[in-house]
């Protein structure tokens, strides 16, 4: 059910709680607000206590991951009616309740809300390479279910409450994975690694290239030289984005936060050339 990666990398959706504490010692209150039976929770508990034993275990060593496919469905209860319901619905499933429910619980990502990335048994588990038709489609299909104005009208303004936090939620997700560098930042972030917006680059020769492209461009005197500028960069961030995918489809974090700091640039760097003006400083963040 749960297993220990006792490789340099962070495994997709880690178990937060579990995670950021390695002294527990009992493992209930890690289950508070699940639907998970007691027996499955000791199985649980007394799994990771074996596993640490067998494996002398280390908190820089040993991480514990998370898999949607490997753990019981979790549910959530109706809000009105106290049903059960899936922890994805967005609607109650009686039919003489059918209310908006609550945002989902903080463990479910974006992927899974919009029902993005490479489904495993039946779950989806994050992927760099998502289909962004696809992505739409489904983006609107939720915001179509939960618009705030079909829940304005509604004599429980819990409704309408929902339903914005709902919306306001879905959208987020979608801004976030459509965009590479955005979807890039989010899966780091999934696996405990994060990138600040003035994340400073280790490669110096690509950092005199950067200052470089910069100084042509406080040099250029028309706008075919500022668009020649464009498509060198347009052209480096496709080739950082085929090997983003490579890096994150072999689970190598360390070089997918590279490349994503390497990519920050480069979007910096064709922002530029949208706003640039003949004698105007040339902002490059780096």
């Amino acid at each position: 059910m749960f297993r220990f990666i006792t490789d340099n990398t962070f495994k997709s959706f880690a178990f937060l709680k579990l995670r950021n504490n390695f002294t527990v010692t009992s493992f209930r209150s890690l289950f508070i607000g699940y639907n998970i039976p007691h027996n499955t929770q000791n199985n649980f508990s007394n799994s990771i206590l074996r596993t640490r034993q067998n494996n002398g275990y280390s908190k820089n060593k040993y991480l514990l991951s998370r898999y949607n496919h490997d753990i019981p469905k979790v549910h959530r209860h109706c809000w009105k009616c106290s049903s059960e319901i899936d922890y994805l619905s967005i609607h109650c499933n009686r039919k003489d309740c059918g209310v908006i429910q609550s945002v989902f619980p903080n463990d479910v990502t974006y992927f899974e809300i919009l029902g993005a990335g490479n489904k495993i048994n039946g779950q989806l588990q994050p992927t760099y390479n998502i289909d962004s038709g696809q992505l739409r489609r489904n983006f609107l299909l939720l915001q179509q279910r939960v618009h705030p104005d079909s829940y304005s009208t509604k004599e429980d303004r819990q409704e309408y409450n929902y339903a914005s936090q709902q919306s306001s939620l879905i959208n987020k997700a979608y801004q976030v994975l459509r965009d590479p560098l955005s979807r890039a930042k989010y899966m780091l972030q999934l696996n405990n690694i994060s990138i600040s917006e003035s994340e400073s680059l280790q490669d110096q020769e690509l950092l005199m290239e950067i200052l470089d492209v910069r100084e042509q461009l406080e040099e250029a005197t028309n706008e075919n030289n500022v668009k020649a500028i464009k498509n060198e960069s347009e052209d480096k961030i496709n080739n950082i984005i085929a090997e983003l995918s490579q890096a994150f489809n072999s689970n190598d974090f360390y070089m997918a936060k590279e490349l994503t700091v390497k990519l920050q640039y480069w979007y910096n760097i064709r922002n530029a050339t949208i706003d640039w003006q003949p004698g105007k400083r040339v902002e490059i963040f780096h």
